[in-house]
């Protein structure tokens, strides 16, 4: 009998990454060895939690899910395995990361690597599998093509719903339409509730409608704006983008204003902006 191939499916708790991982596990484990693997920021919408449970108990995902732990300088971070009971809720493996790399902002875009990527990668060789001996399946539609990284096959990366199914958004809402239970969060709310990767339009709009989701962020650049390389010159690191802090931007959202140099498109409130219903564990390239 031919040994399977090792495929891990990373699960960002949006609906494109569940419709991937339920395709997958249901015409690939034949072919695949697939373990399943969400990994928790502590800044998650708690419905996105929800979501990744529930998708779990009625598709027997096994989900694995797993929160970052940082070591010592010089080592990427490591993981800690958790469920869903005790799932962090108020940012402590963020806070954990902070303390050691800073805040992260378009200059630094660490948390992605230190909160996601880095622990998933820890877990996994942690059961054996090593780099280079298992595939990562990414939740990129045919129509976020531009997001496929240039990479991928030295990366060992593969992209499902481009290459073995392909498949849009309007596929993937028609699937969770189907669905008895939802992802019930808009667009605009993403499954971290407070990117710093959100468009200044929605940013505002969440302000309006929750304004304490800030709480975490505000406290952050209260205590760590000079923490991490680079930030103890100038005025400290901040969160948000055009240098913006939490406190400005609650003062921009009050008077509805950009800071200058902000593209007007901003304003859009369908402007992806980097940040959607999820944060994919990979960092991707625009293909052209």
């Amino acid at each position: 009998m031919r040994e399977k191939k090792r495929l891990l499916a990373s699960f960002s708790g949006g609906r494109t990454s569940a419709f991937m991982t339920k395709w997958l596990l249901d015409n690939k484990s034949d072919e695949y060895e697939i373990k399943v693997v969400f990994a928790n920021t502590g800044q998650e919408h708690e419905r996105t939690l929800e979501f990744v449970r529930n998708c779990d108990q009625q598709f027997g995902f096994g989900v694995v899910w797993v929160e970052c732990v940082p070591q010592a300088r010089g080592k990427a971070s490591g993981h800690r395995v958790v469920t869903f009971e005790t799932a962090a809720r108020n940012g402590e493996p963020f806070e954990a990361m902070i303390e050691k790399y800073g805040i992260p902002n378009s200059a630094f875009p660490h948390c992605t690597r230190e909160l996601k990527l880095n622990p998933i990668k820890s877990y996994v060789a942690s059961i054996g599998w090593l780099p280079g001996t298992y595939e990562s399946a990414v939740g990129i539609r045919m129509d976020e093509i531009r997001r496929v990284s240039k990479t991928a096959g030295d990366s060992h990366i593969i992209y499902p719903l481009v290459d073995m199914i392909p498949t849009d958004k309007q596929d993937v809402n028609d699937w969770a339409d189907e669905q008895h239970f939802k992802l019930e969060l808009d667009e605009h709310q993403g499954n971290c509730t407070w990117c710093w990767k959100k468009s200044f339009a929605k940013h505002f709009r969440l302000i309006d409608e929750s304004p304490e989701i800030y709480d975490f962020p505000r406290r952050m650049e209260a205590q760590h704006a000079r923490t991490g390389a680079g930030a103890a010159m100038g005025s400290g690191r901040v969160f948000f983008r055009s240098n913006t802090s939490t406190v400005q931007l609650f003062k921009l959202a009050e008077i509805g204003a950009l800071p200058r140099a902000i593209d007007p498109r901003q304003l859009d409130l369908d402007l992806n902006g980097g940040c959607s219903e999820s944060c994919e564990m990979y960092p991707m390239e625009d293909a052209a």
